[in-house]
């Protein structure tokens, strides 16, 4: 259970502006695209690693349960609090980092809406295969944590095609990298086991 003390920890890390607990703002985190609905006790909004590498340490330390949240789009219940706890909603951290045409490579934070990289992209004779229904508002991080397609999928494939590494924050508020800037990296394929996990196993906080 979420206590006073545990709210104010976290105030201390991503300050009180970026903390909500009234019940009307809950609700509009209770639910995702499958219409179920479970109340959070808590929605947390971090601007970077290090304060989402601050909140695990410290929800796991009362053992706090922690969703990851995008926009909400998903339609598995990916992002429904079903033990009430944090909500870390990431669409705040949305800066598209860099862009390196030449090798093919964005690195980008999770909360970058899908759609915003196609037009950014566009104008230099880009794209970014993987389109979900919901591109419009769904985030980067949402579609890792989904391994999200839409119809380009069938010729393009899905999203764990295109994702060759990532920053992931562990449960523990270890601070990771799977994979890099190349296809294949040798040693066991940790960015493939992340994508489509759906957050159970860490949060992905870069993107490349």
């Amino acid at each position: 259970m979420v206590t006073q003390s545990f709210v104010k920890e976290l105030a201390k890390i991503v300050g009180w502006e970026n903390v909500l607990f009234s019940k009307k703002d809950l609700l509009a985190y209770s639910y995702d695209a499958t219409q179920r609905q479970e109340m959070p006790e808590l929605v947390v909004f971090p601007h970077s690693t290090a304060e989402i590498s601050e909140v695990m340490k410290v929800a796991q330390r009362g053992r706090i349960p922690v969703v990851p949240r995008g926009a909400g789009t998903g339609i598995s219940g990916g992002t429904v609090a079903i033990k009430g706890g944090v909500i870390l909603e990431l669409s705040r951290m949305n800066r598209i980092i860099a862009l390196d045409t030449a090798n093919r490579r964005a690195i980008t934070e999770p909360g970058v809406i899908n759609l915003d990289l196609q037009d950014t992209l566009a104008p230099l004779g880009f794209m970014y295969p993987p389109d979900p229904a919901s591109q419009k508002s769904c985030t980067l991080g949402g579609n890792v944590g989904e391994n999200a397609g839409g119809p380009l999928c069938l010729r393009y494939g899905v999203t764990s095609r295109y994702v060759c590494g990532m920053e992931v924050v562990l449960p523990t508020g270890e601070v990771v990298d799977f994979g890099g800037g190349v296809e294949d990296i040798p040693g066991y394929d940790l960015r493939g086991l992340l994508i489509g996990s759906e957050g159970t196993l860490g949060i992905a906080t870069r993107l490349i």
